[in-house]
Order: C-alpha cells, then sequence, then structure tokens
C-alpha cells in the first residue's frame, strides 16, 4: 500500500491509496495522481517507495518540486512529516499507512 496526502493551498486534505511502488504526479490525465492546475508540468514527479523509504523525483519540471521549501535537483527521501510543494498544491506521504507491497516477500514455510 502506498498513501499520499494531497491539499490544494488553503483547501481540503484528501487521501490516495495505491497498490504499487511508484506513483507519478502531473497535470493531465494518464499520471496516478492529476494535478489540474498551469503551475504544475504535465508530468511533474515521481513518489517511489523503495526499501520502505519514499523518494521524490522531480521528472524536470518547468516550475520545480520543493520539499519543505527547498527545491529539489536530485532525489530525495522524504518522511511524513516533510511537506512537498508542487504548484499550489502540498503533497505528503502517510509513512503509517503504508507498506511496500511490490516488495520480495519470503516464501511461505511449510
Amino acid at each position: 500500500m502506498f498513501t499520499i496526502l494531497i491539499q490544494e493551498k488553503g483547501g481540503e486534505q484528501r487521501r490516495m491509496v495505491f497498490n504499487k511502488a511508484e506513483v507519478t504526479i502531473g497535470r493531465v490525465q494518464g499520471n496516478d495522481i492529476v494535478l489540474p492546475k498551469g503551475n504544475v508540468s504535465k508530468r511533474h514527479a515521481r513518489i517511489v517507495l523503495k526499501d520502505g523509504k519514499f523518494i521524490i523525483v522531480d521528472l524536470k519540471s518547468t516550475n520545480g518540486t520543493y520539499v519543505n521549501g527547498r527545491k529539489i535537483t536530485s532525489p530525495l527521501v522524504v518522511k511524513d512529516s516533510d511537506k512537498i510543494y508542487i504548484g499550489d498544491f502540498i503533497v505528503g506521504v502517510d509513512e503509517a499507512g503504508s507498506a511496500e507491497s511490490d516488495a520480495p516477500h519470503e516464501p511461505p514455510t511449510n
């Protein structure tokens, strides 16, 4: 499970749950999370859950991706206390509500 929190500045927060280890964020359909504002690039960012850690990757967006007010220039590990700014939206990860489902699992023992 992969839980993302999204809030437009001044708006309601919504929660989206994914059953995969990677989600894309952008302005157009085809992204896992669509943020329909002009200051969000068509394919803006990607969040990956790897080895129990969330990693935010900016996809060469026009306006940049910011974590806690600082523009990221390379993939960055984020925690649930971090605020990811994409255009007019604040995005967060919910570590408590997420579990890495795509990771290799131990085979059942008989």
